[in-house]
């Protein structure tokens, strides 16, 4: 047996364990990791070393990034800071582009703040401005959903992408202004979907008992304003290696991810009580840390997965006399990773997977780094359905049949993945045209 039907058949087990068989990530890509390696000729040690490297490689600063993340969307959820990002851009775009509104605040949120925690978190607010708007809870819930799930696949501290970055070994700020941009296009895109299908999702239950959350209107003064501070500093912090002198050692410092994000949670602390703020921290800090463990962890044993790959050299193989090209890039990645989420629910499942797949393809120059990481991200997008967890939380809250949710929020993931893939390929012939 060749070792490319050794890998193919590996991924379709892993997939059927992980999907079919609800076995838990870790122990199904530590399994399906020692059996590839041991299968395609290493022994037990050899390969358990590949597997230990790639989880260590992966996680030696990861780790606390998406743990650091985690602790900043802690604060900002359980302060008021994230209310107060909501309604500030609601009062900036009114009542009439409430899609869009609910959009952006999903996009912001979405990047410190985990998909679930983040809407169940909005879930109140939607009720309340969908019976004073007049807009449907399923528009404003779709916009909501859609812009979460994008800042979640394409928008680093967001475990994804930076496990992604991590595989593929990519600098986390060179990758951020290009996915950024994607980003936008592909919820744009989805926005216009959205707005040419709104009688469909016209939805006439709503909850009459609804909470608002209160603690917004405890924070006062300049400390408004540290919310968006803490939000959106680390992501330029990131960023600013890509336009300035990387050996300065100041710059070196400040758009290094963990330190960017521990400015961002200095500049949220002050949203804190005074009052016990010492048991608070480390309240929060224990949250964080239950909420990020499994995800850590799965995200370690994807790249241990992924360490096996590149070191059996079957991908390389693979695709020894192929050429960089935009399709190869873009168009390839970018079908794996829709593929693998569609199969297995799992936008983080689907990039590590992906990721590793292509890895070895980026160390010899076959692929781009940037596009290739763009493409994985945004194919990862879609499409979501009765497979994904997520997808179950929307039908509950909503109370809406499956078949609508397969028509609107399946179909939705689709339109969005396309239209952040689209923008990717242009993106790229447009760096081929300079």
């Amino acid at each position: 047996m060749s070792a490319t039907v050794i890998l193919v058949l590996c991924i379709v087990l892993l997939i059927v364990a992980v999907t079919i068989l609800k076995i838990h990530p870790i122990p199904a890509l530590l399994v399906f990791g020692l059996l590839l390696g041991l299968a395609t000729g290493g022994t037990v040690t050899t390969v358990t070393e590949s597997l230990l490297n790639g989880f260590g490689n992966t996680l030696k600063w990861i780790g606390l990034i998406i743990f650091f993340g985690a602790f900043l969307g802690e604060i900002l959820s359980k302060s008021g800071g994230a209310e107060i990002i909501a309604n500030t851009l609601i009062k900036l775009f009114g009542t009439k582009f409430l899609p869009l509104s609910m959009a952006v605040i999903g996009f912001l949120i979405g990047i410190p703040v985990f998909m679930d925690v983040a809407y169940l978190t909005l879930l109140p607010t939607l009720h309340v401005l969908s019976k004073k708007s007049g807009h449907s809870i399923l528009v404003l819930g779709l916009s909501l959903a859609m812009s979460l799930t994008v800042a979640h696949a394409l928008v680093p501290p967001t475990p994804g992408p930076l496990a992604v970055a991590a595989i593929l070994e990519v600098n986390v700020g060179e990758i951020i202004p290009l996915n950024m941009l994607i980003a936008i296009c592909a919820i744009a895109g989805g926005l216009i979907w959205l707005k040419l299908n709104k009688n469909f999702l016209k939805q006439t239950k709503i909850q009459e008992s609804i909470e608002i959350n209160t603690k917004e209107h405890q924070i006062k003064g300049f400390k408004r304003l540290l919310p968006f501070i803490a939000l959106l500093l680390p992501l330029a912090l990131m960023s600013i290696g890509s336009f300035f002198n990387t050996e300065n050692q100041y710059i070196a410092f400040i758009k290094n991810p963990m330190w960017a994000l521990l400015i961002g949670i200095l500049c949220a602390l002050p949203l804190l009580p005074s009052k016990k703020f010492s048991s608070t921290v480390n309240q929060y800090f224990q949250n964080a840390a239950t909420k990020t463990a499994i995800v850590i962890l799965i995200t370690g044993t994807g790249g241990a997965f992924g360490q096996v790959i590149k070191d059996t050299e079957i991908v390389n193989s693979m695709f020894a006399n192929v050429n960089a090209t935009g399709v190869m890039t873009v168009i390839i990645p970018f079908l794996l990773s829709m593929l693998f989420t569609t199969i297995t629910g799992s936008i983080t499942v689907s990039l590590i997977t992906t990721a590793s797949i292509v890895a070895p393809l980026i160390a010899n120059g076959t692929l781009d780094p940037q596009f290739t990481t763009a493409a994985i991200c945004t194919g990862s997008l879609g499409i979501i359905h009765v497979n994904s967890s997520f997808f179950w939380l929307f039908k509950e809250v909503h109370d809406v049949s499956v078949s609508k949710l397969l028509k609107s929020f399946s179909l939705l993931s689709f339109v969005v993945s396309l239209f952040g893939g689209f923008t990717v390929l242009l993106a790229y012939y447009f760096k081929e045209l300079l």
